[in-house]
Formats: structure tokens, sequence, C-alpha cells
């Protein structure tokens, strides 16, 4: 005789959501446990962007694909280096996370499916937003959540931390937990199974940086403050296997927020447009020590970004004149909401604290920390490219106007860290395993705390951060529904 079964899902974000409401729709009793006041993740800042072949919506646009296809671009792109199994698993489902979300009406972007080029590029168009990026895919969540929550079937419990997992005999069968501001008392929670859907680590730099590359610790922190890696904590104190692939790709762009050192200014406000398909670079980009390090008009993502690895504290400063405020046709600052005019990012050049001005070179190099000669000579050489139309150092071939009006304006960036590229390991039923390869009974893992590398290597793969952890949550909620409801399972 079937049971209706228990479940406890530990955290509210996308994997979480996808999880609570396909187990509840399945039949599970579900009680999805956040510590924010409010439900998202990171779909508040995320673009969202997700990934599926061979669905409705590319063949009405005539783009012939499908999972095979879409999975040989994720080994190129991704160097063969993802989890074969893990990452099949979504991306031979990912056209169904698509179609399902088309049958729910979701806010399709009228650019969609396009080809995105902050990062490599796949080979046909099968990547997909929303009109309002992530908040399209949380509000749709959110309404798939609410019918759930008004019948009983799932219980949400807001502003609640999650402060350890209960066992017996070695197995997971509930969590301790209280008010996320530390008032009250510690409760107990039971459950047939736990499922860990916390997010990453990368807003806890001491987590952070214990699987980062030691030249790379002084990272921007580019996501939200609740990540801070509270799953793969929880779950180490049991003896889960944690990835050490040692793999680390920065996001380029993002400012240093000069009243919260670490931590970039939220991107959702501003960040640099480095992709040469959106905007025609008129700056350089230069290192602390002055020069350039690479063409900045590459079509490369993976080039810059791995090639700003290699500078001095990874750090880079974007050197642009006044005359390239008023001929550039698209600003260098940007966001998501579109509105950074010409006329604000003039009036940033005089006015923002993100933006160091001077006169001259010399006194601009200076106030960034370089030696002038450095810059004086790295500009004088570009110039000197600019005239002759051929750049002999790094092949840079869109060479618009010198640089040579005062005043003189750099930004500055540093390279960031906004996704956990380590992460649980897990089997192919998402069951967190042991440092001896053995499952952890009653425990469940699925998004960001499994790492993206299980899904993009050691790279960014277009969609393949959100669509897995919708895919893979609405597959392990639905399994374990169904697998609980005849008892709790090995």
């Amino acid at each position: 005789m079937s049971r209706q079964p228990s479940l406890i899902v530990i955290g509210g974000g996308s994997s979480g959501l996808c999880t609570t409401i396909s187990a509840a729709q399945h039949g599970a009793r579900v009680h999805l446990i956040d510590k924010q006041a409010h439900l998202g993740g990171m779909l508040h800042i995320a673009n969202g962007e997700f990934s599926g072949a061979g669905t409705r919506r590319q063949r009405a646009r005539g783009i012939d694909d499908d999972p095979e296809r879409h999975f040989a671009d994720v080994l190129r792109l991704s160097h063969g280096k993802v989890n074969r199994d893990l990452a099949w698993l979504s991306v031979s489902q990912q056209g169904q996370t698509v179609d399902w979300l088309d049958d729910l009406g979701f806010e399709f972007h009228p650019a969609t499916p396009g080809l995105v080029h902050g990062h490599e590029v796949y080979s046909v168009p099968r990547t997909y937003w929303g009109v309002d990026y992530g908040l399209s895919v949380l509000r749709l969540l959110e309404r798939l959540l609410a019918p759930l929550v008004a019948s009983g079937q799932v219980t949400v419990h807001l502003s609640t931390a999650v402060t350890g997992l209960i066992t017996v005999d070695g197995r997971v069968t509930g969590v301790r937990m209280r008010r996320a501001d530390g008032s009250g008392g510690e409760r107990q929670l039971a459950a047939d199974a736990v499922v860990l859907a916390t997010g990453g680590y990368d807003a806890n730099p001491d987590l952070r940086n214990q699987f980062l590359p030691p030249h790379c610790a002084s990272v921007l922190i580019g996501c939200l403050d609740h990540a801070t890696g509270d799953g793969l904590l929880m779950a180490r104190e049991l003896g889960a296997a944690v990835s050490r692939d040692g793999y680390f790709i920065p996001v380029m762009g993002l400012i240093p927020d000069p009243d919260r050192p670490g931590f970039a200014v939220d991107y959702r406000e501003a960040f640099l447009e480095m992709a040469p398909a959106y905007r025609t670079p008129y700056e350089i980009w230069v290192n602390k020590r002055g020069e350039r390090f690479v063409r900045e008009d590459t079509t490369s993502p993976e080039l810059r970004e791995r090639t700003l690895l290699e500078q001095p504290d990874v750090t880079m400063y974007v050197v642009f004149d006044e005359a390239a405020v008023q001929a550039a046709p698209v600003p260098l600052i940007r966001n998501g909401r579109g509105d950074w005019t010409k006329q604000r990012f003039a009036e940033a050049c005089r006015t923002s604290p993100w933006i160091t001005r001077a006169p001259t070179l010399e006194e601009l190099a200076r106030a960034l920390g370089i030696d002038p000669a450095s810059l004086v000579a790295t500009v004088t050489r570009y110039n000197a490219a600019v005239d002759a139309g051929s750049d002999p150092d790094f092949g840079r071939t869109v060479l618009p106007a010198r640089i040579e009006t005062g005043p003189f304006y750099a930004v500055t960036s540093v390279a960031a860290s906004i996704l956990s590229r380590d992460g649980l390991r897990v089997n192919t039923d998402l069951a967190v395993l042991d440092e001896a390869g053995n499952p952890i009974s009653g425990l469940y893992a699925v998004g960001e705390v499994l790492g993206n590398n299980v899904f993009a290597g050691d790279n960014y793969v277009g969609g393949m951060s959100v669509t897995p952890a919708m895919t893979l949550g609405r597959w392990l909620g639905t399994r374990l529904a169904t697998q609980l409801s005849a008892g709790p399972t090995a």
C-alpha cells in the first residue's frame, strides 16, 4: 500500500523550487526551508539563461537540433571535463524543460533561442531567457508553488536556518533548524529524505578560497551574500565527499565596490561590457604593470578570461579618453535594465568613485599605482597601431581611435567569482556520496551545491547552471515522491 512520503528541501532557489513543486505534484508532503525572507536565491540577480535542444521554439524558427548535438557542444566547450553521466542526465531532458516552461506560459524574450556571446558560443542557437531574466523564472515557479502551499501539500519555512542534519543509524532522517536571526530555540523536523539545494559558497571567501588556485584568493565576490556554502558544510560534517578539481575561470567586467572591500558592485546596477559582439571597444586593457595583455576585440571570452588569470592580482584597468566618452555609440558600463545611456556614462566619468580620472596619462597612472612611463609607452604604441591600422602585439583589428584627448579615465576591474566550481559528489540518483563513494542514506543534492564543474567542466557553458538546476530538480522531485511512497529508500 502506498503512503504519503515526506521530504525536506533546503534552499528555495531554482533547484529547490523545482524539486519541491515536482515532488508535491507527485504526492509528497514537502517542507521547503530557506534562510532568507524570500524565495528565489540567485534568480534575483541571474540572467536566468537556460539551454535545451530539440524544442518547439527551435523548430518554429527552422533550427535543426537535438540533445546529442547539444551534448557534443557541451563536451567541446567544457574540454571534456564534465561528469558525463550527470551532464547527459540533464542535457537529455533540457529540451523538455524548455517546452515545459513554454506550456506554462513562460515570458520568453523575443530574441530567443539565441547565441549568447558572454561565453563561448554554441554551434546553433539553443539558449533562452525571460523578458525579466532570472525574475521571469522565479515568477513562474512561485505561481506553480502557490496552490501547493494553499492546499497544505507544501509548507514553506522562510527566515529559517538549518543548523544540522539529523541521522539515525547512518540514515539522514531530518534537520535541526532555528530562526535565521538567532532568536527562539532550535527545533527538529523529520522526513523520509532531505534534499540539499542550498546553492554555492562564493560569498564565503574562507570556504571559496579552499577551492581556488592560490593566486586567485583576491577575486571579487560577485554573487549574493546568502551563498555561504551551508549545504556543503553540513554534508561534509557527515563525511560527504567534496570535489577538488582545481578549475577556476573568472567572470570579467565586474567593478570593485568601494563600500564593500572584496565584493563587486551588484551587476544589476553596473558592469563593463567586454564582448565586441555587443559593443565596439574604444579602450585598451592594461595590467598593474601598465601593459596590454590581450586583444580587446577578441571574440573568445575564454581567451580573455584565462589571460586575465595570468595578470598580477588578477586585476585590469580599462583605459580611455574623453574622445572615447563622446564617440563610442554604446557606453562602456551597462546593466540588464539598459538604463546606462551615453549621458549617464559621461556623468559617471566626471563623478563616479568607480572611475579614476586625471588630466594626463602620467597622473592617471600615478592614481592607479602604475608606473607612468610604462602606461605612456603602452598608449603610445597603441596609438601607433591605430595610425598603421594594424596591431603587431596582439592582432587587434578594431582600432577606432587614438587615446590622446584629456581628461583620461580608467575603470578598475578584478576577476570575479559568481558561482561555485566544486561541490558535493553525487551518483546518478543524486544521492550524496561519502569519501568511500557510498551513498549517504536519505541525503540528496541538486543545483549549484554540486558545483558547476559537473555540467561545464573548466569553462562556462551556456545555460548549464540554471537548466541543470531546474531539470534535475524536477527529475529528483518526481523520483523521490514515487520511490518514497513505498517507504524510505535505502
